[in-house]
């Protein structure tokens, strides 16, 4: 394919995007989405996970858990250094930390508990816009904690998926964070959000690297313009 029938059939987003679900589908399966979650936990979780790795988010959730045995509100009023020893191990815990508080005193406050169950009866758009009113919460973070404790058809941008939809042609590399979650929102079929999030993240990490990408592995080489402008050189 040249790089012109590659630009032209990259121009139908929809199309392209459709074609690389069922080719990523047919590579790693198509990922099973398995039912609501706690949304606090689950955004206290996404807040940790922030420029650290899966493993460290895990561990610094079990023990802040551990912490303060599973009670929201001793973890609220709790001195702020014991809950960063908590954290520690996913990074930025001064950071993370005043966050969390922040975002108890604040549920506390407003509703009178520690829970987010009520963002269930909203539709995606506005629990997202409570979500990302907290400091802290981005449109990536609310995104992912609707999508994976509420199964609200969003889609959490990270690096990854970045990298591949621009690289497909579906997003400039000007666009906004909030417009390039809008504009997958939107081209993702009705309940693939979920599957098409994990997929992406997964095909970004094991082929689609930032730096030296394994393009001659990649089973959607005709319709990425990266890799068709790379062979037209």
């Amino acid at each position: 394919m040249r790089k012109s029938q590659a630009n032209l059939f990259s121009e139908n987003g929809h199309a392209t995007l459709t074609t690389a679900l069922q080719e990523l589908y047919a590579r790693y399966g198509e990922p099973t989405y398995d039912g609501p979650d706690d949304l606090l936990g689950v955004l206290v979780q996404t807040i940790l996970s922030q420029q650290t790795t899966r493993q460290n988010c895990q561990r610094a959730f079990g023990q802040l858990l551990d912490k303060f045995a599973g009670d929201w509100r001793r973890c609220q009023i709790a001195p702020r250094a014991d809950l960063e020893e908590a954290i520690a191990c996913a990074g930025l815990a001064k950071q993370k930390s005043t966050r969390i508080q922040a975002l108890l005193a604040r549920l506390e406050e407003e509703r009178g508990d520690y829970s987010l169950e009520f963002l269930r009866e909203m539709t995606p758009d506005d629990a997202r816009d409570y979500l990302t009113s907290f400091k802290g919460v981005g449109p990536k973070t609310a995104a992912f904690t609707l999508m994976y404790a509420a199964g609200m058809a969003l889609f959490p941008m990270d690096t990854h998926i970045f990298r591949i939809c621009e690289r497909l042609g579906w997003l400039d590399a000007g666009q906004s964070s909030k417009q390039a979650h809008r504009r997958m929102e939107e081209m993702i079929p009705a309940g693939q959000h979920y599957p098409a999030h994990m997929v992406l993240v997964r095909h970004g990490r094991e082929v689609c690297h930032a730096r030296s990408p394994a393009c001659e592995d990649c089973p959607l080489g005709d319709i990425c313009l990266y890799y068709q402008d790379l062979i037209s050189k």
